[in-house]
C-alpha cells in the first residue's frame, strides 16, 4: 500500500477543513440566520475545522497498522475541496443573477461620490450595469462548474485564479470586511493546491513544449532584442514627451475656506440653506471651481495664473452666461499647501485662507 507523508495529510485536511468551514459558515449565515444564532453557526463552523484536522491523527494511524487506502483518502479530500469550491462560486453567481450581491440602498446613490466608503463604492460601480454583473456571475459559474469532472478540472481552475485575484485586490484596495478578505484568500488557496497537483504538466505546458511555429522565426537574434527593447521602451519614451494635463501641481487640489472676509466682514455657513462660499477646487486643465456650501450650487471655470505677480483670474463656463470677474492674488500660507487669496468677486472684496483637503 502507497503511503502518504503526515505532512500532506495534515495539510489537505486543514485546508479541506478551512474551505468546507468557511463556505458552510456563509451559507448559513446567508440563508439560515432567521433560523440559527449567529453563535452557533459560529460554532458548528470551528467543529467542522477542527473534526478535519483530528481526522488527520486518524488516518495516520489507520495506515500505520494497514487499513485503508491512503491515496484513495488523499483523492477524496482534493475531489472534496474541487466540489466545495466549485459550489462556492456558482453560489456567488446565482445570487448575482438574482440580485442578492452588489446591493446598495437606492437612497445611498444620492449621495456625493467621495461620500460613499470603499464596499459601497465598490458595489455601487459593478451594480451600475446588470449585464456586466452577469457576465461576471457566469464566468464565476463557467469556471466552478467546470471542477465537476476531471478532464475540465484544471481549465476550471485556471479559469478561477484571475476571478480570485481580482476579488482578493478589491477587497484589500477598497477596504472591505476582512472576513470577506479571509473567505476569498481561503478559495484562492484551494485552488493554487489542487493547480500544484498538475504541476509537472504546467510546467511543460507553459515553458517547455512551445510549438515549432512559435519559436522558429526569419529574425536574427539581434533584431529580435531591438524590437522587443522598443515594445518596452517605446511607452515611456512617450510619457515623457507628453504634456501632462496637470498645468499647475502645486495647486491641484481641493481646499477648504477658512476666515472668509467679504467687504471687510466675516462670513461663514452656519446651516446647510446658507449660500456661502465654503470650498474651492484646482484642477488639471487648470479648471476652478467655487463651491457654495452644495455640491449643486457651483461656479466652474477656468484660472489664469501669473507665477510672476502670484495673480490668479477666472473665466466662468457656468452657469452659462456667468461673466461676474474674479480675480486677485494667490500666495502661500504658513502652512504647506494652504493659500491666502485676497481680491474681487464682482464688486465685492474677497479675503480667504484655502486650506488644502487630503485626497478622499
Amino acid at each position: 500500500m502507497e503511503h502518504v507523508r503526515f505532512s500532506r495529510k495534515l495539510f489537505v485536511c486543514l485546508l479541506a477543513g478551512l474551505i468546507v468551514a468557511a463556505v458552510f459558515r456563509r451559507v448559513m449565515a446567508r440563508y439560515l440566520l432567521t433560523l440559527i444564532p449567529i453563535k452557533t453557526v459560529w460554532t458548528l463552523s470551528w467543529s467542522c475545522l477542527l473534526i478535519f484536522v483530528a481526522y488527520t491523527f486518524v488516518w495516520q494511524q489507520q495506515e500505520k497498522v494497514g487499513k485503508g487506502n491512503s491515496v484513495a483518502r488523499l483523492i477524496f479530500f482534493q475531489t472534496l475541496i474541487a466540489y466545495t469550491l466549485a459550489f462556492d462560486l456558482a453560489s456567488f453567481g446565482w445570487q448575482k443573477i438574482f440580485h442578492l450581491q452588489m446591493v446598495v440602498p437606492l437612497g445611498i446613490l444620492d449621495l456625493p461620490f467621495n461620500s460613499l466608503d470603499g464596499e459601497t463604492l465598490t458595489w455601487a460601480y459593478f451594480r451600475r450595469s446588470y449585464p456586466f454583473t452577469v457576465s461576471i456571475a457566469i464566468s464565476q459559474m463557467a469556471s466552478a462548474y467546470l471542477l465537476l469532472w476531471p478532464r475540465t478540472r484544471l481549465l476550471g481552475l485556471i479559469c478561477m485564479v484571475p476571478i480570485l485575484l481580482n476579488i482578493i485586490l478589491i477587497d484589500v484596495f477598497y477596504h472591505l470586511p476582512t472576513g470577506v478578505l479571509l473567505h476569498a484568500i481561503i478559495l484562492m488557496a484551494g485552488v493554487i493546491y489542487l493547480m500544484m497537483q498538475y504541476r509537472t504538466h504546467l510546467v511543460k505546458f507553459f515553458f517547455h513544449a512551445l510549438p515549432a511555429a512559435i519559436t522558429s522565426t526569419a529574425l536574427n537574434n539581434r533584431t529580435i532584442h531591438i524590437l522587443r527593447s522598443t515594445v518596452i521602451l517605446l511607452p515611456l519614451i512617450l510619457l515623457a514627451t507628453y504634456t501632462y494635463p496637470d498645468k499647475h501641481p502645486q495647486f491641484t487640489g481641493k481646499y477648504r475656506v477658512n476666515h472668509l472676509m467679504i467687504n471687510g466682514r466675516p462670513i461663514a455657513a452656519h446651516s446647510t440653506k446658507d449660500s456661502v462660499l465654503t470650498t474651492v477646487y484646482m484642477d488639471w486643465l487648470d479648471d476652478f471651481v467655487l463651491e457654495f456650501n452644495h455640491y449643486n450650487n457651483r461656479y466652474i471655470g477656468t484660472y489664469q495664473y501669473d507665477p510672476g505677480t502670484d495673480s490668479l483670474r477666472v473665466q466662468w463656463r457656468y452657469p452659462v452666461g456667468f461673466n461676474t470677474r474674479f480675480s486677485g492674488s494667490l500666495k502661500k500660507a504658513d502652512k504647506k499647501g494652504d493659500y491666502l487669496f485676497a481680491g474681487q468677486l464682482g464688486t465685492n472684496i474677497l479675503e480667504m485662507k484655502l486650506e488644502k483637503l487630503p485626497e478622499p
